[in-house]
């Protein structure tokens, strides 16, 4: 996971590397060190290019130049969906879209989707921007109305059709 702590102690979470991803390779290009830091959420193995050899590799291999700018292609796009759901949607639904993203890497279990392992509150606040005790709160309402359910490890979104609906309709 790429972090950033602010000064006062509040982590970001910018993204999850994920496996085979790349991570690091603004350094690579600009050559300015990032402040940003990358935690293994699982027993990873990683290896490091100097600046010199990625912009060799870049330079030399077409394909994975290419590569390269699909990468950070859609990292940017996933940062400007992030900004935009930042600045126009109230915390319920920038909850609703977080868990609505992991649905899609997730597994279809009877039916219902089973994000496993749930993720705690402090994670889902540091990836949205927001504090533990909103995302808790919010939660809680969705467990309440029966959209979302935590069983054991896993956090079971039993309505994603219901999920959407929230996000979508005005306040």
């Amino acid at each position: 996971r790429v972090t950033l702590v602010s000064a006062d102690g509040r982590e970001i979470a910018y993204r999850d590397v994920e496996p085979g991803d790349i991570f690091g390779e603004l350094g690579g290009i600009d050559g300015i060190a990032r402040s940003a830091s990358v935690v293994a959420l699982e027993a990873t193995r990683a290896a490091r290019l100097s600046g010199t050899a990625f912009r060799d590799i870049v330079m030399t291999h077409p394909t994975f130049a290419w590569m390269l700018l699909e990468h950070l292609s859609a990292q940017l796009r996933r940062m400007t969906e992030r900004v935009f759901e930042y600045s126009t949607l109230v915390v319920r639904k920038r909850l609703i879209v977080e868990l609505l993203h992991r649905a899609e890497k997730a597994a279809l279990v009877d039916g219902e989707v089973s994000i496993s392992p749930a993720p705690t509150h402090s994670e889902l606040a540091a990836t949205m921007s927001t504090h533990r005790e909103a995302v808790s709160r919010e939660m809680s309402d969705l467990a309440k109305r029966g959209l979302i359910e935590k069983r054991g490890s896993r956090l079971l979104l039993h309505d994603v059709s219901a999920l959407r609906a929230l996000v979508d309709k005005k306040e």
